[in-house]
């Protein structure tokens, strides 16, 4: 990968500067806003102890538009100084502005400052713009099915990681009545298929769990998260 000069933008949002409750709902930014912490917690807790984030992580989101994802896991943790790097295509979904909204959000949701800091990414089809060979997690979650190029992705994100360094994957697997997103309408990506993807890169399963928060929906609409380690 070639050597790019790029910026960085570290945003942050102080719980003391926020505004009036009506103010800070209509803070608009791309992905869900949660406004109860119960069902916030009801919907991520699991997932959040799959991932394993530790003190002082720095984590790269790939695909994470405004970063929700992470704003909502923020709220339940406990993890302190951990950095989170949003990687997006989408500059209307990741931009300083919707970024700070949802920062603001979920920092109004969690009642103080999140303990972690958050910075972004605007990458391109061709590049990610992060260095090679320096992450030890990567996150990429129901995004890699939108993804045409699937085997470009797949290197791309092999060259940023770190030997032995984890990338987790999560999709909602296809089953006989339902093989296509109910919202991009692209097809669902199936297990053998995902791991191909990255079994040439090095890449070995190590942990999978079904995770999807409706026990009425466990089975009709599995949604598994996969641990991908890089041996080197």
């Amino acid at each position: 990968m070639k050597k790019i000069s790029i910026v960085i933008f570290f945003v942050f949002a102080s719980i003391a500067a926020l505004a009036q409750d009506a103010k800070i709902a209509k803070l608009k930014f791309c992905g869900y806003s949660y406004t109860d912490t119960a069902k916030l917690r009801k919907h991520f807790q699991a997932q959040l102890g799959f991932v394993n984030i530790n003190d002082g992580d720095t984590i790269v989101d790939i695909g994470s538009s405004s970063g929700a994802y992470i704003g909502a896991l923020n709220v339940i943790a406990n993890f302190k100084k951990a950095h989170f790097i949003l990687v997006d295509i989408d500059s209307n979904c990741l931009n300083k502005t919707k970024v700070n909204n949802m920062i603001a959000h979920y920092e109004r949701l969690k009642g103080k400052a999140f303990d972690n800091t958050i910075s972004f990414v605007n990458n391109t089809y061709d590049s990610l713009y992060l260095p090679e060979s320096s992450f030890s997690k990567v996150f990429i979650f129901n995004t890699l099915h939108e993804i045409d190029d699937k085997t470009s992705i797949a290197r791309q994100i092999a060259s940023i990681i770190k030997n032995n360094g984890q990338l987790i994957v999560a999709e909602i697997l296809p089953t006989p009545k339902r093989t296509i997103h109910g919202g991009c309408n692209k097809p669902l990506l199936g297990e053998e298929e995902l791991l191909n993807i990255f079994k040439p890169l090095g890449f070995v399963l190590t942990k999978k769990e079904n995770l999807q928060s409706n026990s009425k929906k466990i089975d009709k609409h599995p949604y598994f998260f996969y641990t991908l380690t890089k041996i080197g």
